[in-house]
């Protein structure tokens, strides 16, 4: 599956940041959330994926990317293999969340590459407030939208 054919969703743990592109990259929807319970980076990317899928098919519900730099998490939710996971539950409740969606694809991407969602991060903990815009985004990141499209593209 190409980027073309599918919505995107960038992902930032602690505070969550998501952005749904359509085919042709504009946004349909943009938010971020804080989440303050976890133990540690891993479950806390657990927790956004699961968040971000939910969402996505409450919001958005077409084919998906799902994009995030957690590698552990994208092996895991891609072989759907939760036997040996201390995150079985969280990633359980993920993996329902995106099987409400047409089709959609776990990928590992490196931070980089998800300039946005940093940008929007740090938007975040400098205004200390969760948000959410349908069919747009702030303006300080509608050029990292689309660079960040045309990288993950290239990939």
């Amino acid at each position: 599956m190409t980027q073309k054919k599918a919505t995107q969703i960038l992902l930032f743990s602690v505070i969550c940041i998501y952005i749904w592109l359509d085919h042709l990259g504009a946004v349909l929807l943009s938010a971020w959330f804080f989440i303050s319970a976890g133990s540690d980076a891993e479950e806390m990317e657990a927790l956004a994926c699961k968040e971000g899928l939910r969402l996505a098919a409450e919001w958005c519900n077409q084919r998906a990317i799902l994009s995030t730099d957690c590698s552990t998490i994208a092996e895991i939710l891609n072989s759907r293999d939760l036997r040996r996971s201390q995150l079985k539950f969280i990633l359980e409740e993920a993996l329902d969340a995106g099987d409400r969606l047409p089709l959609w694809v776990v990928t590992h991407s490196k931070r980089e590459s998800n300039g946005a969602a940093h940008e929007l991060a740090q938007l975040a903990k400098r205004t200390k407030h969760s948000a959410v815009w349908r069919f747009a985004s702030p303006v300080c990141v509608e050029q990292i939208i689309a660079r960040d499209c045309n990288h993950f593209s290239e990939q």
